[in-house]
């Protein structure tokens, strides 16, 4: 009896090894759901800079904003000086719920975007690029099946740490990947002890308040995009610990698409050491492709 208990136990304990936690499965579906929404990366169709200056759009060559093919030669023509753009459309468009040929807004005070068919662009400024952007909600890869691959799981990955704030919050710049840069502030370091050795990261704080490192590490160019990766961190207690779960490690958006605008670690956030946990590289077709 005590020996078929033994082997009972052995059994469960086996079992409960190699199944996920339901919070790690939860995460990995959220993400991929994030992904499919629509303000998520695979229905993007176009990143367009913008300059002061005059400017046109059109799906024939020529227009300085090529658009897909299914918009008119000339669709528009609009003017950016400093915050301000001016849109003049050749045809009606829809904003909020209404036709319009002529708008002008402060793209950095007013949020705005307007749709035609099943596509919807928008002035889009973030990581230091200030461009329009835009999605469609017919993407022709949208029904297609997106495989996300990951390092097995492991409660090794799951580290304790310390954050440690600075006496005047750093104002650092930040890389990205169109090759510009960007400024935004570090309010201090992260510590963390792993293999007997101590390392750190510079956050940065989103406004939900959690804390965002875009890290690289020696799995980069191998077995994770070259360009690292994201996590995002529960604020430090009152204390100022914090836990770090790198099973929870995840893609930029630019590997799914090159219509994205994604920071790249900083110095300080490239780590000596392989974190062979979190999402590895993404090996199918760009969802932008079909645009390109």
């Amino acid at each position: 009896m005590k020996l078929r208990f033994l082997i009972f136990f052995l059994i469960v304990l086996s079992c409960s090894e190699t199944v996920n936690p339901e919070y790690y499965e939860n995460w990995k579906l959220r993400r991929k759901n994030a992904l499919y929404a629509e303000d998520g990366f695979l229905n993007l169709a176009g990143l367009y800079q913008i300059e002061d200056g005059k400017h046109t759009m059109g799906s024939s060559e020529g227009n300085d904003m090529l658009m897909p093919n299914g918009f008119p030669d000339n669709f528009a023509e609009f003017t950016v000086k400093d915050s301000i753009i001016t849109f003049k459309y050749y045809v009606p468009v829809l904003f909020e719920n209404k036709l319009i040929t002529d708008i002008s807004y402060n793209f950095f005070e007013d949020f705005n975007f307007f749709d035609r068919g099943s596509f919807r662009w928008f002035v889009h400024v973030d990581s230091g690029v200030i461009g329009i952007r835009l999605r469609n909600f017919n993407h022709p890869m949208l029904k297609s099946a997106l495989e996300i691959n990951h390092f097995t799981y492991s409660k090794r990955w799951i580290v304790n740490a310390t954050f440690k704030p600075f006496e005047t919050p750093k104002k650092a710049i930040i890389p990205n990947f169109q090759g510009g840069s960007y400024f935004d502030i570090v309010p201090g370091k992260i510590y963390f002890n792993y293999g007997g050795t101590e390392y750190s990261f510079e956050p940065t704080v989103r406004s939900s308040g959690r804390y965002f490192i875009a890290f690289g590490d020696l799995t980069n160019g191998e077995s994770t995009y070259g360009g690292g990766r994201f996590l995002y961190l529960d604020p430090p207690d009152s204390n100022n610990n914090m836990t770090i779960d790198f099973n929870m490690a995840y893609n930029p958006p630019c590997v799914f698409s090159t219509f994205t605008t994604c920071p790249l670690p900083p110095k300080e956030n490239i780590l000596p050491v392989a974190i062979t946990a979190g999402e590895l590289d993404y090996n199918g077709v760009l969802f932008s492709s079909v645009y390109e």
